[in-house]
């Protein structure tokens, strides 16, 4: 079935967050799509990372975000406001910005 695509330029936004163990990277996930909203056409889970840095029980987790609009070219402003969204989002369930 084909889908429309965007003749728009893409924007990609790395977001690491700490989390703890107790809490399934697939909820994170879904909060970063539910804050996105339809900009979101691809989110990607890159690196986990445990060791320096990160406290015992907990692991780094780094989403790529791309982010596109199908009417018109997202600005910086448009971008950062997503961004700030996911972060809040993220926050909510216990994930700190890396």
């Amino acid at each position: 079935q084909f889908t429309p695509f965007s003749r728009y330029p893409t924007s990609d936004v790395d977001l690491a967050f700490v989390l703890g163990d107790d809490v399934p990277a697939s909820h994170l996930a879904e909060a970063l799509r539910m804050a996105s909203g339809q900009a979101l056409v691809r989110l990607e889970l890159f690196d986990v990372y445990r060791g320096i840095g990160v406290a015992a029980g907990a692991r780094s987790l780094a989403y790529r975000l791309r982010l596109q609009a199908a009417d018109r070219t997202l600005t910086d402003t448009d971008v950062a406001a997503i961004r700030q969204r996911c972060i809040d989002a993220a926050s909510k369930l216990g994930a700190q910005l890396r």
